[in-house]
């Protein structure tokens, strides 16, 4: 039996969403304590503006594996 894309998609996408940003604030956690502040502001905001293309590719592998 073929699981149900159109539940399992949103499904997977707050997963990935939420663990993506639980990596974001460890992240932001652990390297808050250091000088180079503009730097770690601009990695973080690189994490964020990855998210969406992260997204949209767990979209197109759930698409394409559906049958």
């Amino acid at each position: 039996m073929h699981p149900n894309t159109t539940v399992w998609w949103p499904l997977a996408g707050v997963v990935v969403a939420l663990a993506f940003f639980v990596l974001v604030g460890y992240l932001a956690r652990v390297l808050r304590a250091t000088r180079r502040l503009p730097v770690v502001i601009a990695a973080i905001g690189g994490l964020i503006a990855a998210l969406p293309g992260v997204l949209y590719a767990l979209y197109y592998v759930v698409n394409a594996t559906a049958v």
